[in-house]
């Protein structure tokens, strides 16, 4: 989350503003107005600085997926355009520390670790089987992107 949060914050000051998640999310295939993303940072923003910090991405990340995984019905419609599936490519590619065409247990406990978040075994493995559609205990590049791209 870590790296997605970065590539959201364009000039690198820790914090994500309307303007910069406006331009995330239209490179992410969303045409989103820039009252929507203040409505989007507001609802997250706990300390009332007007933009996202980092542990308030969290938040919104946490609400995104449980809302996916609770709606699995959701799908990206018309298929996610050739930049937005290469931004995702792109990210999964980054998570996958040891490029072996997977995310698993492994690569999640220290990228948890690195953000602060440590998360038990028990944690992970349930989040990988919430993503997991083939059962291999470890998401692959495709429930990655799907999982992703689910609006």
């Amino acid at each position: 989350f870590k790296a997605i949060f970065e590539q959201f914050d364009k000039n690198g000051d820790g914090d994500i503003s309307a303007k910069e998640l406006k331009g995330a999310l239209k490179q992410l295939g969303q045409d989103t107005d820039t009252k929507t993303c203040k409505r989007m940072i507001k609802t997250y923003d706990k300390n009332r600085t007007k933009r996202m910090e980092f542990k308030e991405f969290l938040d919104m990340m946490a609400n995104v997926f449980q809302y996916h995984l609770s709606h699995p019905e959701s799908k990206t419609g018309n298929g996610a355009d050739i930049a937005q599936n290469r931004k995702l490519e792109e990210l999964f590619d980054s998570l996958d520390v040891d490029e072996s065409g997977y995310i698993d247990e492994e690569e999640i406990i220290k990228l948890t670790e690195k953000l602060g978040e440590k998360m038990t075994i028990e944690e992970v493995r349930e989040l990988i089987g919430q993503v997991d559609k083939d059962g291999d205990g470890r998401v692959n590049k495709d429930e990655f992107k799907r999982l992703m791209s689910a609006k």
